[in-house]
């Protein structure tokens, strides 16, 4: 809930729960999938007041909280649930926008012991084009609540760039607070972040929100927080009097507590807020409910024999986090673990039906391992996934004991599990989100995913089944197919942060493996090896006395005398590492074959001249985009950067580790910083810094770039060639439309037997300039993510396409992120395969060929701007071509659903809106990210004003097999003067 009321039974659990529909329109909406759903029935589950009451109860819940939508539209239900919850002992809170009229406003709030509301804003103006509503009535229920009630309140300000959050409007607002609700009322300072239909800015800044808790305090509120970013200092509650800390907050965690009662401990002062006299432990967890559980008095969870969340006691959620603490540490230790509690509080010899431990660290996942099917007892299970997900999840680094005071646990105990007996898209009104998790299994291919995926993904329930066909390799609409069998399951959650008590001896740090003098050891060792390899003699090839354990990387750096730079030579593997000597030895003898190479037995050697660095203990830390860096101390430890086949590794005690960060991302060419991964490892080195980066290096290759998919995708002869471009071209000629000076167009670029009459069609249409810059996906891994081709010329058979060279350069210099590489288009088929057709339609064209990876929206539209720039400063017109085939592999029904969905998205002119729908939708149209950055050009230079579709196909046509085809698209796109 990120509405907080923080002087309200500060650290206790509070069930949380809301309805459909709202009394707003805001834009602004981050609610918006429950406030304006279409789904209501499917979507929501059935609850008397008592059963609500119940739930809270047997949860022990010490409030209950009406929220997610505004709950005076439901105002009668929540009237008749807080009575129930106050004949339980149970406290009752509103979360509103305060939009509601005096008549309602005494019943209503009647039965309620607090209130976070709404203050969107303080002009009439926002509220009537943001809100669809209007200010005075907020503020006449504030008043009202102030003067004629004791409910305890405080107000929540969600400060939106560009709409509300001029100084001005903020030292009104808050002028008005404390002339008419006094200074004591806690005033959330909340960041928006780009949701619903206001996508049109960024978030809000950290230093908008540092100014208006300024401007707050200037004002004389005594309680200003800031809310839904981390600002620890600004999330505390402060004694007025005294100045002292009261309330220590880390997000939701409490720590320090200075409060005894509703007095300050420092100096007796009385704090305005409704206080108990301890605070609550429940932290920042989060549990989902199935509160139709609770409609009765039993406990019982399907037809397995494990205890239901309703009956596990607080000592046995606490017991199960403890001993999966103490597996996993123990694991990871290499250690025979003892359970403090081996009767895990009475729950250890229950049955359970499956098991899963997820491990994340800051909402990144880093293990989830467990099974699902056979009954095994709760401890054995426990045992199983838990050492499991420490040490065998393959997808991920191996987890670091540097990491366990950072790790959040969450313990599935599965139960219930179930076939889909319906067909086709009625499987899709089997699933209940929240309550549901999924499994598919289609042949060899399965895949699992756990009830609370799609609750954290706020995904519908389309969307799950579609999640759960991806995590099985299967394309994402698979689930409808009968001959996939699905199942669902429930399960109970118990979730917290890693028990310290279950670090070994105390200590998170792990020993290091190699000291000092053993990295001296190696690095003269080594230097002896080399100097013997150079000069043709034998090395020794093993170093007693030293640790030859598996380690992730190793680097060797040479400073041979009269060179600036050091030579290096590395190797790295996270998983499953490498051995150190053995590995060491292989990177000397490839060292001294290249110094010998290169003349360097006349080079002396020095006795510093060979430096090695050993890096193990992988520790991983988010991505570059949210990082967590605790425990990343520079003077222990290097980071590696991650993205694709590319990374850089940067090792410097002297810098701090925000800027080893951003070295490491600038070394591995970052394209996609939410995509890049973040690791630290330990470091055992010799030298004083080392900056190592792999896969960045751009390949010149030949002035020629030779066919590479001749034979197969066409005829591999300049006859065979001939004959088909002529029957191509040759059958699109009877009424065809003459051409016309089309900006761009879409090409598919399947083999010709499939798509090569809808691509010659295409370009028919089109009078193509001298130069022609064809825009691809990248089919292969190799290369860099965004590459420009190099060469001087386009070998086919029977004809060379010349390359326009100064326009390749062009665009690397003007587009930021495109650089020159022959490697990423050597085997690259999606411009080649439209080059023959251009040479035949235009033959005096040059073309300039650009392959480019994945890129989120931002990294589009900033490619777009720079191609737009380049375009509007070219005298000459220039061709654009998206080589693009529509999605991939469903059956020809679907596909022809989903590409209809991106056309007509594309279709609108709007790139953003065709980004959206094909990422949100799973349509695998692999040139999408090259359409949306010509289509984004073309629309800042004011040249997009229509697309006509030229013609659409799937592969069906051809082979007749509709179980799984490729569709294809031709669009002319702009003007067509």
């Amino acid at each position: 809930e990120k509405k907080p009321l923080n002087h309200f039974y500060p650290g206790t659990s509070v069930l949380s729960f809301g309805t459909a529909g709202c009394n707003l329109g805001c834009k602004f909406c981050q609610n918006w999938s429950i406030s304006k759903s279409k789904e209501v029935e499917r979507a929501s589950q059935w609850a008397e007041a008592q059963q609500v009451a119940r739930a809270a109860v047997e949860l022990g819940c010490h409030s209950v909280a009406f929220t997610y939508n505004d709950p005076v539209i439901w105002a009668e239900y929540a009237i008749d649930v807080a009575r129930a919850c106050h004949a339980k002992q149970i406290k009752t809170v509103a979360v509103t926008a305060g939009y509601i009229s005096p008549v309602a406003r005494r019943e209503f709030f009647a039965e309620m012991d607090a209130a976070n509301v709404d203050l969107k804003a303080f002009t009439e103006d926002f509220y009537q084009h943001l809100t669809l509503s209007h200010l005075q009535p907020v503020l006449d229920t504030l008043l009202w609540l102030k003067r004629e009630t004791d409910v305890w309140f405080e107000i929540t300000n969600l400060i939106i760039p560009q709409a509300n959050d001029d100084d001005d409007e903020l030292r009104r607002m808050c002028d008005w607070i404390v002339k008419h609700l006094g200074t004591d009322v806690p005033v959330h300072f909340s960041a928006f972040h780009p949701d619903f239909r206001l996508r049109d800015r960024g978030a809000t800044p950290p230093e908008t929100l540092i100014r208006a808790h300024e401007i707050a305090c200037q004002a004389g509120i005594q309680f200003p927080f800031v809310g839904n970013v981390y600002d620890a200092q600004r999330q505390n509650t402060y004694c007025p009097s005294c100045g002292g800390l009261l309330i220590q907050r880390d997000w939701y965690d409490l720590g320090q507590y200075h409060l005894r009662g509703n007095c300050c401990t420092h100096c007796g002062y009385s704090v305005a807020g409704r206080f108990g006299e301890q605070p609550g432990t429940w932290g920042r967890k989060r549990m989902a409910v199935d509160i139709e559980r609770y409609g009765n008095t039993g406990s019982t969870v399907g037809v397995s024999t494990t205890q239901s969340a309703t009956s596990l006691s607080q000592p046995q959620r606490d017991a199960l986090l403890l001993a999966a603490s103490q597996f996993v540490s123990g694991t990871i230790a290499g250690w025979q673990t003892r359970l403090s509690d081996a009767t895990l509080a009475g729950v250890a010899d229950q049955q359970v039906e499956g098991m899963f431990l997820s491990i994340k660290r800051q909402g990144h996942l880093r293990a989830c391992c467990g099974f699902l099917g056979q009954s095994h007892r709760v401890v054995d299970a426990l045992r199983e996934s838990a050492c499991t997900s420490a040490a065998r999840d393959t997808r991920l680094p191996p987890i670091s004991a540097s990491e366990l005071p950072y790790l959040d646990l969450q313990i599935w105990l599965l139960h219930g599990r179930q076939v889909v007996t319906a067909i086709g898209q009625q499987r899709a009104e089997s699933v209940v989100i929240g309550r549901h998790g999924l499994q598919i299994v289609a042949g060899q291919s399965r895949g699992l995913l756990l009830p609370g995926v799609a609750v954290d993904m706020n995904l519908s329930s389309v969307a799950f089944l579609q999640q759960v066909c991806l995590k099985a390799g299967l394309p994402p609409h698979s689930w409808k197919e009968p001959e996939v069998t699905l199942y669902t399951f429930e399960g109970t959650v118990v979730e917290g942060g890693f028990c310290r008590e279950a670090l070994i001896g105390g200590d998170a740090e792990p020993a290091r493996l190699f000291s000092n003098e053993h990295v001296e050891l190696i690095r003269q060792f080594t230097l002896h090896n080399l100097r013997a390899l150079v000069m043709g003699g034998t090395p020794n090839y093993y170093l007693p006395n030293v640790p030859d354990a598996t380690v992730q990387g190793l680097v060797l750096s040479v400073y041979p005398e009269g060179r600036a730079e050091p030579l290096r030579w590395y190797q790295w593997s996270i998983r499953p590492g490498i051995p150190c000597q053995a590995t060491l030895a292989q990177l000397t003898q490839v060292a001294a074959r290249q110094l010998a190479d290169d003349g360097a037995r006349t080079l002396r050697l020095g006795g510093d001249a060979v430096q090695i660095a050993i890096f193990y203990d992988s520790a991983l830390h988010g991505t570059v985009s949210d990082v967590d860096l605790r425990g990343m101390d520079p003077a222990r430890r290097a980071i590696l950067v991650q993205e694709g086949n590319r990374s850089a590794c940067v090792f410097d005690p002297q810098m701090s580790a925000a800027t080893i960060v951003e070295a490491a991302a600038s070394s591995a060419a970052v394209s996609v910083p939410a995509a890049a991964r973040v690791m630290s490892l330990l470091a055992a080195s010799s030298d004083k810094a080392v900056t190592i980066a792999t896969g960045v290096d751009a390949v010149a290759g030949p002035e020629t770039r030779r066919p590479a998919v001749a034979g197969s995708f066409y005829p591999g002869d300049a006859e065979g060639v001939r004959r088909e471009l002529d029957r191509l071209l040759g059958e699109n000629t009877e009424g065809a439309e003459p051409a016309r000076c089309w900006p761009a167009a879409l090409v598919p670029h399947a083999g010709w037997r499939f798509s090569g009459q809808l691509a010659a069609r295409v370009m028919q249409r089109v009078e193509w300039p001298e130069t022609v810059i064809v825009i691809g996906p990248k089919h292969t891994s190799a290369g860099l993510p965004y590459a420009v081709a190099p060469c001087q010329r386009w070998e086919l058979p029977g004809v060379d396409v010349l390359s326009d060279i100064d326009m390749a350069q062009r665009l690397v210099r003007t587009i930021r992120g495109w650089q020159f590489d022959a490697a990423a288009h050597e085997r690259e088929h999606g411009i080649e395969v439209e080059l023959p057709i251009l040479s035949r339609v235009a033959p005096g064209a040059r073309v300039v060929g650009v392959a480019l990876g994945p890129a989120d929206w931002e990294v589009c539209q900033r490619m777009g701007d720079d191609l737009a720039s380049l375009l509007a400063a070219h005298d000459a017109p220039i061709g654009l071509m998206i080589s693009s085939d529509m999605n991939h592999f469903a059956t020809d029904v679907e596909n022809r659903r989903l590409d209809t969905m991106a056309l007509e998205a594309l279709e609108t002119l709007e790139p953003e809106r065709l980004y959206r729908v094909a990422r949100e939708n799973h349509i695998s149209m692999c040139g999408l990210v090259p359409a949306v950055i010509v289509m984004h050009a073309l629309r800042k230079l004011g040249r997009l004003q229509r697309v006509e579709r030229v013609g659409y196909g799937t592969s069906a046509d051809v082979t007749g097999d509709t179980s799984r085809v490729v569709g294809y698209a031709g669009l002319l796109l702009g003007t067509g003067t």
